[in-house]
C-alpha cells in the first residue's frame, strides 16, 4: 500500500507540473463539462499539432455513450496484433462482428502476428500509408509514441478525444491518476489509449517440480542450486517414471526463459531489457552484474550433463507444449499451472520457491501496475470522434468482458455478486470467440476487484507473488519505473533502440555459445568487451539520466 500511495502523490506532482508547463489548452468543448478534466490535467493536446476536434463533423453520430455510434455505417483501417501462439483469425471472429453489428462502425482488419509485428510497424510507419486505428499488444512496445507522435505528429494526441468521447475510459482515468501517469508523453500530451488489467500479482516467472518425481525418489524440496542439481542428475538417472528407459527430461523450457530465470537465483532480477533499478535508484546492467558468469557457468553444466532438454536453446513455445504433453519433464518454469490447457503437468508439477545460488539472495524482476499504450489513431483517420467512441464502447463492462472471454454464457457469467466469474473450463478456448489478451481493456486493480471474480489461476499467482514478497524477492524499484514512468525524449529513446537491437543480438549468440560450449576467460571477456563496444553504458545511462529527471521531479 504504501508504494502505492508513493506512486499516487508522485503522479499528482507530474500532472500538475505538466499543466502549469504546458502551452496547450483543452478546447472549449472539453473544458465546458466542468470539473478537472483529463485534457486540463495533461497539458491539453490541439496547442501540440494534433487535429482539433472541436471543428469534426459528427452530424453522423448518436448520443455519445449509446449504440449505434454512427447513423449511416462507415468504414475504418485498423492493424490487430495477435500473439503468435493465439489461434485468433479476424476475419469472421463472433467478437469483430458483434462490435460491427452493435457500433454500425465497419472494421477492415489487417492482422499481423507477434513475430512479424515490429517488422510491419516499421515498414508501416516508413510508408506513409497508414491504418486509422492501430491495436498493439506487443510488449516491449513496437511503437514508441515520442517519435511517432511527440517527434513524427503520425500519431493523433487523444487528450481532447478522450474528454469529449470516451466517457466510460475518461471516468476510470479520473479516478486514479496513478496507472495512467506513464501515457503522458514529453510534450504533455497522451498519444495512447491505455491497457491494464492489474488484479494484485506485480511478478511472475515461477519454477515448477515435479513432486511425483521427488517423493518417488526419496528426495527432498531443493533450495539451493547445488541441491537443484542433484535432483535434476537423480531425475534423469534413476527412472522416476519407472519405465525402465533413459527417457526422462530435467529441465524443460525456451531460451527466453532459461536466460530469465535462471539468473533470479543468483540474485539478478534479469529481463529481457537486461537492466534492473537497485534499492539506490542506480539502473544496472545485467550482463556486467556479479555473479552473471557463475549462473551461466552453471546453464553449461546443466547443458552438458544433458539435464537439460537441448531443445531449449532453439525451440518456440508450441514445442515446448507438445513435450509437456508427453508428461516426462522434471523442472519447467511458466506462470502458472492452473488452466493452460496442461492438465498433465498439473497432477505432477508444483510450485518451487526460487533455489538460492551459494551466498546469494534470490531476486525476481517484477511489474508495477501501470497502464500499456494500446490503441493509436495516426492522422490518416478522418473519423477521429468516431473512432473514439468505438474504442470507449469496447471498454464497458459487458463488452470488455466478450472482448477477452467470449459470448457471457459461454465461458462466464455474471453472478449473483454482480461479478464477471469464468466456468470450469477457465479462459481456455477463448481465442475462437475474442481477442483475450490481444484486445482492449482498461482495468486498473480498483475497478477491475468490483466487476470480476478472481478465478483460481489468478490467485494461484496471486500466492506465488506473496510468497516472494515475504522472503525479501521483490524490486523496491519495478523496471516500469525506466519503461514506463519516465519521459524519454524521441531522440534518446532512438538511441536506447538502436543500442538495444545491437545489445540483443550480440547476447543472444554469445550467452547461446557458452551454455552449449562452456565459459572461458577470454569468452567471457569478450563478451563483456562486445557488450561496452555495442553501448551498453550508454544505454545504461540513458535510462538512468531520465529515472533521476523522474525522481527529482516526484521529491517529497
Amino acid at each position: 500500500m504504501k508504494r502505492k500511495l508513493s506512486v499516487l502523490c508522485a503522479t499528482m506532482l507530474i500532472l500538475a507540473q505538466l499543466a502549469g508547463c504546458s502551452s496547450g489548452s483543452s478546447s472549449s468543448a472539453s473544458s465546458s463539462t466542468g470539473g478537472s478534466s483529463t485534457a486540463s490535467a495533461a497539458g491539453g493536446s490541439t496547442a501540440s499539432g494534433g487535429s482539433s476536434t472541436a471543428a469534426a463533423d459528427t452530424s453522423n453520430m448518436n448520443e455519445i455513450g449509446t449504440v449505434p455510434i454512427v447513423k449511416e455505417k462507415i468504414t475504418l483501417k485498423a492493424m490487430q496484433y495477435i500473439r503468435d501462439t493465439d489461434a485468433t483469425q479476424m476475419e469472421g471472429l463472433w467478437y469483430a462482428q458483434k462490435v460491427e453489428e452493435d457500433t454500425n462502425i465497419h472494421i477492415d482488419y489487417t492482422q499481423v502476428n507477434q513475430s512479424d509485428w515490429s517488422t510491419q510497424m516499421n515498414l508501416m510507419f516508413a510508408s506513409n500509408d497508414y491504418p486509422d486505428i492501430i491495436v498493439d499488444a506487443s510488449s516491449p512496445k513496437a511503437i514508441n509514441s515520442e517519435i511517432y507522435g511527440v517527434d513524427q505528429k503520425i500519431l493523433v494526441p487523444l487528450n481532447d478525444l478522450i474528454d469529449q468521447y470516451m466517457p466510460t475510459y475518461k471516468g476510470r482515468l479520473d479516478q486514479d491518476p496513478a496507472p495512467w501517469s506513464g501515457l503522458i508523453k514529453s510534450d504533455g500530451n497522451m498519444y495512447a489509449i491505455g491497457a491494464i488489467a492489474d488484479y494484485g500479482s506485480n511478478c511472475g516467472g515461477e519454477f515448477f517440480i515435479n513432486q511425483t518425481w521427488l517423493t518417488k525418489l526419496g528426495l527432498s524440496t531443493p533450495t539451493t542450486t547445488e541441491e537443484l542439481y542433484q535432483v535434476l542428475s537423480a531425475f534423469v538417472t534413476q527412472d522416476p517414471n519407472g519405465n525402465g528407459q533413459k527417457d526422462e527430461i530435467g529441465y524443460e523450457g525456451i531460451f527466453d526463459e532459461l536466460t530469465t530465470y535462471f539468473f533470479f537465483m543468483w540474485g539478478i532480477p534479469e529481463h529481457s531489457r537486461h537492466f534492473f533499478i537497485n534499492d539506490d535508484a542506480k539502473v544496472t546492467f545485467c550482463p556486467s552484474m556479479d555473479g552473471y558468469r557463475e549462473a551461466v557457468e552453471y546453464m553449461n553444466r546443466l547443458y552438458t550433463e544433458g539435464l537439460m532438454d537441448p531443445a531449449t536453446m532453439t525451440q518456440d513455445s508450441n514445442s515446448k507444449i507438445s513435450t509437456y504433453n508427453q508428461n516426462n519433464v522434471g523442472l519447467t518454469t511458466m506462470h502458472r499451472l492452473k488452466s493452460m490447457g496442461w492438465d498433465v503437468l498439473q497432477e505432477d508439477m508444483v510450485f518451487l520457491m526460487t533455489p538460492a545460488a551459494p551466498g546469494r539472495s534470490p531476486k525476481h524482476s517484477s511489474d508495477l501496475a501501470t497502464a500499456g499504450e494500446r490503441v493509436y489513431f495516426t492522422v490518416a483517420n478522418q473519423h477521429l470522434p468516431e473512432s473514439a467512441a468505438w474504442v470507449d464502447y469496447q471498454l464497458t463492462d459487458q463488452v470488455t468482458f466478450e472482448s477477452y472471454y467470449g459470448p457471457e454464457g459461454t465461458l462466464w457469467n455474471w453472478n449473483s455478486d454482480g461479478k464477471c466469474e469464468l466456468g470450469p473450463a477457465g479462459d481456455q478456448g477463448v481465442m475462437e470467440y475474442a481477442l483475450g489478451v490481444n484486445g482492449m481493456y482498461y482495468m486498473p486493480s480498483w475497478y477491475y476487484n468490483t466487476v470480476f471474480e478472481q478465478p483460481d489461476y489468478r490467485v494461484e499467482r496471486i500466492e506465488y507473488c506473496q510468497q516472494y514478497k515475504d522472503a525479501g524477492f521483490i524490486l523496491k524499484y519495478p523496471d516500469e519505473y525506466c519503461l514506463n514512468l519516465s519521459p524519454i525524449t524521441a531522440d534518446n529513446q532512438n538511441k536506447i533502440n538502436q543500442i538495444y537491437v545491437n545489445l540483443e543480438t550480440l547476447y543472444d549468440e554469445a550467452v547461446a555459445d557458452m551454455i552449449m560450449h562452456g565459459v572461458t576467460d577470454d569468452k567471457w571477456n569478450s563478451f563483456q568487451d562486445r557488450l561496452k563496444a555495442a553501448g551498453s553504458e550508454e544505454y545504461i545511462s540513458l535510462y538512468q539520466e531520465a529515472l533521476d529527471e523522474f525522481l527529482s521531479r516526484t521529491a517529497g
